[in-house]
């Protein structure tokens, strides 16, 4: 048996398959912007639950680890209402993280971590997005980072936040 649409939903599915071929050609969602009120915050501790309310029985909506950033929205005690990368919002104990130190994390599929700051210096190896590092500097258009006292490049647009 066969199924004939309606008239009426043709333009509808038209649109559907043109947002989603949309989607296909633009690939993920780029990082979210960071706003100039919002304080930036680094992950201090090696592992540190994301979660949907301000409690420990909270639901655990993402587990990062140490140098991911994140933007402050609000204060609960000892809580703190976060923006992530994706721009999604959370709840993280005071304690994980600081603003005493700049980190940024990976927005890209994969990037290029290099020896120095250019395309000139070798690749060192690549890394997967949500990859955090403590930044330590920037020359020009590329970010210095460290991991466990290495010394590292990355190009300023596969970073958030982004980089002035």
């Amino acid at each position: 048996m066969t199924m004939r649409l309606k008239q009426t939903h043709i333009p509808c599915l038209v649109l559907a398959a043109s947002l989603i071929a949309a989607g296909a050609l633009l690939g993920p969602p780029a990082a979210v912007a960071q706003s100039s009120s919002e304080k930036l915050l680094c992950v201090t501790a090696a592992r540190a639950n994301l979660r949907s309310g301000p409690a420990t029985d909270s639901r655990v909506n993402w587990i990062v680890y140490k140098h991911m950033p994140l933007t402050l929205v609000e204060k609960k005690e000892q809580w703190l209402r976060v923006r992530d990368v994706d721009g999604d919002l959370h709840w993280i104990f005071e304690s994980l993280v600081s603003d005493k130190e700049d980190c940024v994390t990976i927005v890209s599929d994969l990037a290029n971590i290099r020896r120095g700051p250019g395309t000139n210096f070798k690749k060192w190896f690549s890394v997967k997005r949500y990859t955090s590092f403590r930044k330590t500097g920037s020359e020009k258009q590329w970010v210095r980072v460290e991991y466990e006292g290495e010394v590292m490049w990355v190009f300023h647009t596969l970073v958030w936040p982004t980089q002035s």
